[in-house]
């Protein structure tokens, strides 16, 4: 496997891309503690930037307390590991079973990135650390880890300020954060950071913060199409419910599950509890088309990461494309027929 060139990773960064193990995904919409939430990309500025009066002082504090280590690449050691699962244990939302599964899921392990870490010590003892990827003129923070029992320190946030501190000392021109969840405050310490921007996925575009409030967030857009489709369908006397579908990741996560349906929200027409198959109906914030397909019901049980048998999950299984459209008229007019 050859090193991803550093100027393509800033392209992939720039239009609202992010790794994920070995890989490089964007997405809209991520289930966050059972709750659907817009995704939004953010990225600093790095040209000018100077830390907010805050950041400063926690900088200069935990200077004083710990010691900064560099490194310019990833230490995978028992130390590292034993300091993530205890991190694991508290922090919310999924995370990777071990550290080698974060960084290289199913790939082989020969380092796609040119990944750094900063890592901070008392003592002899390592308390936190991140690791973080360099382009040409971008880089990328992916993890911040630190130990529980001194959150009280910032740490995590510490080693993200030292990450831009080290970027900007290499001249690059942009820090990428990562995506913030709008109405969910456990990624809003992203902003803290500086005046960063969000990508407007709509118009491919980086714009302040600042504009964010005037800013459909995709997972409202994606309700509101498909309510306009229900309301249309109900028009029509056809009943229609809206759903969350846990599962749409499915199809990135292993060839096997490609034919899984790949939609957050769907509508069922004319719900029946026990049928193994429905007529669902999507809708594509890209493409913005909805489109009319016939799924089966799969049951499954969830493996968790470490192995243990979990809960039991549905699972859509595509099996024909039955049309697409752009209105919610055309959308009633063609499941009518359909129906006939």
């Amino acid at each position: 496997m050859e090193r991803l060139a550093p100027e393509e990773l800033d392209d992939y960064l720039a239009r609202g891309w992010f790794r994920i193990g070995q890989t490089l995904m964007t997405c809209r919409v991520v289930l966050f503690d059972g709750v659907l939430r817009t995704a939004l990309w953010t990225r600093l500025p790095l040209a000018g930037h100077r830390f907010r009066r805050s950041s400063r002082k926690l900088l200069s504090r935990n200077r004083r307390r710990f010691r900064i280590e560099f490194h310019d690449h990833v230490r995978l050691d028992e130390a590292h590991e034993s300091l993530y699962q205890r991190y694991r244990a508290v922090a919310r939302g999924e995370r990777s079973p071990s550290l080698e599964d974060f960084l290289y899921g199913d790939a082989d392990p020969l380092g796609l990135f040119d990944t750094h870490e900063v890592s901070l010590m008392d003592g002899d003892r390592l308390v936190a650390f991140s690791w973080f990827d360099l382009g040409q003129d971008s880089s990328q923070s992916l993890m911040g880890v630190y130990e529980p029992e001194l959150s009280a320190h910032s740490l995590g946030f510490t080693t993200m300020l030292l990450e831009i501190e080290y970027s900007m000392a290499r001249g690059m021109d942009w820090f990428y954060p990562g995506y913030v969840l709008p109405g969910e405050p456990a990624m809003d310490y992203k902003l803290r950071v500086g005046d960063v921007q969000f990508r407007d996925a709509d118009h491919g575009r980086w714009r302040p913060w600042g504009e964010v409030e005037g800013y459909e967030l995709s997972e409202v857009r994606l309700r509101r199409a498909l309510r306009e489709v229900a309301s249309a369908l109900s028009l029509s006397g056809i009943r229609v419910v809206l759903r969350l579908y846990p599962m749409f990741e499915a199809p990135a996560w292993h060839e096997q599950l490609s034919s899984c349906l790949d939609a957050p929200l769907i509508l069922v027409c004319e719900p029946r509890p026990l049928a193994r198959r429905q007529l669902l109906i999507t809708y594509d914030l890209e493409t913005q088309v909805y489109e009319i397909v016939r799924c089966a019901r799969a049951s499954a049980v969830a493996v968790t990461h470490d192995g243990d048998v979990g809960r039991p999950i549905e699972l859509w299984l595509v099996e024909e494309q039955l049309g697409s459209a752009s209105e919610p008229a055309e959308v009633a007019e063609e499941v009518s027929r359909l129906r006939r």
